[in-house]
């Protein structure tokens, strides 16, 4: 069962909507062009851009690329001073910490699905490191596929644009930083 959203989660939910709309605005875009470019739909997006919605981190990955921008943008263009989140209730739940100028920025996940979604690839570096609980990482290298295990303090760095993932292993929910540097 998920719990009721405060007013300040309704609030950072609209900013986010917002942020997304207007990133779409900017590039001349329609709704049904983002959807079919994200994959999602289009009542989902409309939903997201009303605010009356909260996108898993995955979703908002595939609206950025859409919008040919990153997630931290989207949440910082969103954040009016103060943190988004995406994802949460029941599920893992993410939100940006910091973002700078020159694209650098730090996002805090707490809790991460059990088991592997699709692979992530953008053209800034990553750092992960692991706060609480244990992750695996898979990193799809020119070797071939690597997976690692980090434990509490456990830190892993690979460029971003090598496609990658991770999952929390074990019951104790992970806490995990990413840090993204460069635009």
């Amino acid at each position: 069962m998920t719990r009721p959203l405060r007013s300040a989660e309704r609030a950072a939910d609209a900013r986010l909507g917002r942020a997304i709309r207007a990133r779409r605005r900017e590039l001349g875009l329609t709704l049904v062009q983002v959807a079919a470019a994200s994959g999602l739909s289009q009542p989902f997006l409309s939903q997201l851009e009303l605010g009356r919605t909260r996108p898993s981190m995955r979703s908002l990955y595939r609206i950025a690329e859409a919008l040919r921008t990153s997630q931290q943008s989207l949440l910082s263009a969103a954040g009016d001073g103060e943190a988004v989140e995406v994802g949460g209730g029941a599920g893992p739940g993410a939100r940006l910490l910091h973002h700078a100028e020159d694209g650098a920025a730090i996002t805090e996940f707490v809790g991460l699905p059990r088991e592997f979604a699709e692979f992530f690839s953008h053209g800034r570096e990553e750092v992960l490191y692991v706060v609480r609980g244990t992750i695996e990482v898979e990193l799809q290298e020119a070797e071939g596929s690597r997976r690692v295990l980090l434990g509490e303090r456990g830190t892993l760095a690979y460029p971003g644009s090598t496609p990658h993932r991770y999952r929390q292993v074990g019951s104790e929910t992970a806490i995990v930083l990413v840090v993204h540097s460069g635009a």
